[in-house]
C-alpha cells in the first residue's frame, strides 16, 4: 500500500502561532504586575512561588483549547501541565516554535531547562513545607478532613494515622476553637502512639454569602396543552376537580384542583368553567366526564392559577374558589 505523503503546515501558521503565544505572554505578564505591591509584602522565599500562581490564575482565566489543538498538531507542548512553571512553558513553545520557523530563537534552551527545574524544585519543596515528607510506597500524600467526632474519638484519628494519613485537615466553617484543639492534641498523641508524623491544615473560613429575608410570593400552577412542533394543540391539558385532591384519577392529571362540593354537583358533561388566570386571562375549560368523586375538565389554552382563583360555570351564578 501507498503512503500519503503528509504536507508540512504553511510558515503562516508558524508566525501566526508565534504572534498568539508572545501576546498571552504578555498579557499573563501584565496582569501579574498588578499585584506587584502584594508579591512585594511577602516573604522573600514565596514571591516567586506567588508570581508563577498569579502567571497560572492569569492562564487559566481564558479558554486555550483552540491554541492548544493547534500545537498538539505540531508535535509541541499544549501548555497543559504548565503549574510549576508558567512562563518558562511558553518561553519553550516560543523557542521551539522560532526554531522551527527559522526565526531567532529568543532565549537559549539552557536558560528554559533551569526554569522548569527551578519551578519544580519550588513544587516540591512546597509540598514538603505543607505536607510533610514524601511517602515511601507512594506519590500522592494523604489528607483527610476531621469530622467533628475526631475531637473526641482517639481510635477514629489512631486508625487513620496508622492507615497512611500524612495530613489532617480541619475545616473551620464548621465547629470551634475548643474543637479544633481537641481535634489536635487527639492527633499528637496517635503521633506519639504510632510513630508516625502528621501535619496539620487549618483551612480558614472565608466570607460566605447570606441572603436576607425573602418576600412569599403566590405559588403558581402552569396548566398546559401539550402542542406539536408547530404549536397545534395535540392533546387538551387534563384537569382533575374534586373535593379532596386525591384519587386514583388524581395520578393520571396534568393538575388537581380541589374545589366545593355543592359547586362539583352542578358540574354535568359538556359544562363549560369560567375564570381569569393570573394573567388576567380569559379561559374556558370544557367539563368532559364526571364521576363520584370528581369530574375532568380540560383545557385548550395555557393557564396560569394562584390561590384565590374563582371558577364559574357559565349559567350558575355560584363560584368555587381553588
Amino acid at each position: 500500500m501507498g503512503h500519503t505523503a503528509r504536507v508540512p503546515p504553511p510558515l503562516d501558521e508558524f508566525t501566526d502561532l508565534i504572534h498568539r503565544i508572545e501576546a498571552l505572554r504578555d498579557d499573563i505578564r501584565r496582569r501579574a504586575g498588578r499585584h506587584e505591591e502584594c508579591l512585594d509584602a511577602l516573604p522573600p522565599g514565596r514571591r516567586e512561588s506567588a508570581r508563577n500562581l498569579l502567571h497560572y490564575l492569569a492562564l487559566r482565566s481564558r479558554d486555550l483549547r483552540p491554541l492548544q489543538d493547534r500545537l498538539a498538531h505540531l508535535g509541541l507542548s499544549s501548555i497543559g501541565r504548565a503549574e510549576p512553571h508558567v512562563m518558562a512553558t511558553l518561553e519553550a513553545v516560543l523557542h521551539n516554535l522560532k526554531s522551527i520557523s527559522g526565526e531567532q530563537a529568543g532565549p537559549a534552551a539552557p536558560e528554559i531547562y533551569a526554569a522548569f527545574n527551578e519551578g519544580a524544585r519550588r513544587l516540591q519543596d512546597n509540598t514538603r513545607e505543607l505536607l510533610g515528607p514524601a511517602p515511601r510506597n507512594r506519590r500522592a500524600h494523604i489528607m483527610v478532613t476531621m469530622p467533628a467526632e475526631a475531637a473526641d474519638d482517639y481510635l477514629l484519628v489512631h486508625q487513620l494515622i496508622r492507615s497512611g494519613m500524612d495530613c489532617i485537615r480541619i475545616n473551620c466553617s464548621h465547629d470551634d476553637r475548643e474543637t479544633w484543639s481537641r481535634m489536635i492534641r487527639q492527633k499528637r498523641y496517635a503521633e506519639r502512639v504510632s510513630g508516625r508524623d502528621c501535619r496539620v491544615l487549618m483551612d480558614l473560613r472565608g466570607p460566605k454569602l447570606r441572603t436576607g429575608p425573602l418576600q412569599p410570593r403566590p405559588a403558581v400552577l402552569k396548566i398546559r396543552p401539550v402542542r406539536d412542533a408547530y404549536g397545534k394543540v395535540t392533546r387538551p391539558a387534563r384537569i382533575w376537580l374534586s373535593t379532596t385532591g386525591s384519587g386514583n384519577e388524581a395520578a393520571a392529571a396534568d393538575a388537581v384542583l380541589v374545589v366545593d362540593a355543592e359547586w362539583l354537583a352542578d358540574c354535568k358533561p359538556g359544562d363549560k368553567v369560567l375564570l381569569r388566570d393570573a394573567r388576567k386571562s380569559k379561559r374556558r375549560w370544557r367539563i368532559r366526564e364526571t364521576g363520584s368523586d370528581g369530574c375532568w375538565a380540560e383545557a385548550r389554552k395555557t393557564t396560569y392559577l394562584v390561590d384565590g382563583t374563582a371558577l364559574r360555570l357559565r349559567g350558575f351564578e355560584r363560584e368555587t374558589v381553588i
